[in-house]
């Protein structure tokens, strides 16, 4: 029933993500912060911040999809279950890394700040692909209404 579930409508799964990053986000330090060095550049977040960002982006992504199968405008089911399991490993990667970031000397710290920002590049490539799949199937469905 959840297996059936989930492979039909996997967009749940980044409800459910949207609401866990809510809950997160309230019961996180305020003052503990996210640190990214590029090059020569560090970018400084709250962790708080990050987990309200995430869950807006899982919330938004997660009403889209609902509301074109609410109207029975399925989506490339390929590419939709591509961006939905692939965003929430590949930030599944980006936590495990960014702990280790947290645990580990400085030396190392290098080495898992490239993979945790290679992860979250991938993740926002992830969401393109789904800006992409939203523009496939509004093209199809625009020249389905307008050739009739």
């Amino acid at each position: 029933m959840i297996l059936e579930l989930l492979k039909n409508k996997p967009y749940f799964l980044l409800l459910l993500a949207a609401i866990s990053f809510l809950i997160l986000s309230f019961t996180v330090d305020k003052k503990e912060t996210l640190d990214f060095n590029v090059h020569d550049t560090y970018y400084v977040i709250t962790f708080q911040h990050a987990y309200i960002l995430l869950c807006l982006i899982f919330f938004i992504t997660g009403l889209i999809y609902f509301i074109f199968n609410f109207f029975e405008i399925q989506f490339i089911s390929i590419l939709s279950l591509i961006h939905v399991y692939g965003s929430l490993i590949f930030l599944g990667i980006f936590f495990y890394y960014l702990g280790k970031i947290n645990s580990s000397s400085i030396f190392d710290s290098i080495d898992y700040n490239l993979r945790a920002i290679i992860s979250l590049l991938i993740f926002a490539g992830l969401q393109l692909l789904f800006v992409f799949n939203i523009l496939l199937k509004l093209i199809s469905f625009f020249l389905k209404s307008t050739s009739k």
